[in-house]
């Protein structure tokens, strides 16, 4: 639904995005996380046509984001940061004003109007002034205003900046929802948990280049063949020295460390069978044995240093 080729853009030679390929399929939550000024929001602009790139290209919904702008724009419901609403006027009335940029009949624009208002949890808030809404509200009718035209791709940039915890959980069921039926969702956060619960796949940009991407296994698999995998071992039954032998005998297993009861495994690769089977082989017992996960936030920190990179 989403895809781009070599897409660069320049600003007094300096590359902002620099030769970046990234695919979205239909239906799916796609992050895409960056520190500041890493380039998301002008990627997000080129494929909205609102900037033109220095060289490559892209399609948005199967349309050229250089050729057919019109219709990739006729495909895409945004919510941008900020967004911005005209405050005197209500609910229904700014939603009936941007539902008819899109050139709908009068009928077809009110039943959608109110549709979306009570899809979006706004039903008793129509006959309200925007002005007087909270922040929270304000990001519900921000998706209104993205989905009633009923396009085939979300784009959300910061959707949940500012908003107090219920609202952000507000949201991410709202993009559940925009899931359920089918819309793709392309967004940027700095809020990691919330984009390890909703997102389907993940990408990191720095400096205007891509260093990672994939679903949050996918993240951690990565992360861990550059940084090593780590295991937590807890035995009993069997004597200190002879676990440490044991396991660096084991072939990929780069340090052994001994932290509060625990053996602390570092390895090239995913050695666990290979811990469990020299363990017992040697007659002790295994009382605890586990992966170490990595948070995203932690893969996110360590992508995005200097010397970071996956």
């Amino acid at each position: 639904m989403i895809e781009t080729f070599e897409l660069t853009k320049k600003y007094d030679e300096k590359a902002v995005v620099n030769n970046l390929n990234m695919k979205v399929e239909s239906g799916e939550i796609f992050g895409f996380l960056g520190p500041n000024g890493a380039g998301k929001t002008t990627t997000m602009k080129m494929l909205l046509g609102l900037v033109h790139p220095t060289s490559g290209t892209g399609k948005v919904a199967g349309f050229d984001i250089i050729k057919q702008v019109l219709d990739v724009r006729r495909s895409c419901g945004v919510l941008p940061d900020p967004a911005g609403f005209y405050d005197n006027l209500t609910a229904r009335q700014n939603l009936k004003f941007y539902g008819s940029l899109y050139d709908l009949d009068d009928d077809d624009l009110k039943k959608r109007v109110d549709a979306t208002l009570d899809l979006v949890g706004l039903k008793d808030a129509k006959d309200k002034k925007i002005g007087k809404f909270s922040k929270g509200m304000k990001q519900r009718f921000g998706v209104a205003q993205a989905i009633v035209h009923d396009p085939q791709v979300l784009m959300f940039d910061e959707p949940t900046a500012g908003i107090d915890p219920q609202g952000a959980e507000d949201f991410r069921v709202l993009m559940r929802q925009m899931k359920e039926r089918g819309k793709t969702v392309f967004l940027t956060s700095h809020v990691m948990p919330e984009v390890e619960a909703i997102c389907d796949h993940i990408g990191i940009i720095v400096n205007g280049e891509m260093k990672i991407c994939g679903n949050v296994d996918e993240l951690v698999d990565q992360y861990s063949r550059r940084q090593g995998y780590q295991l937590k071992l807890r035995v009993k039954d069997i004597d200190e020295d002879v676990v440490r032998n044991s396991l660096k005998s084991i072939v990929g297993v780069i340090s052994i460390a001994r932290n509060d009861g625990f053996f602390l495994v570092n390895a090239k690769e995913d050695v666990s069978e290979d811990v469990s089977r020299s363990i017992i082989r040697e007659k002790g017992v295994i009382t605890e044995l586990e992966s170490y996960r990595p948070s995203l936030n932690e893969i996110f920190l360590n992508v995005t240093r200097p010397t970071g990179g996956c």
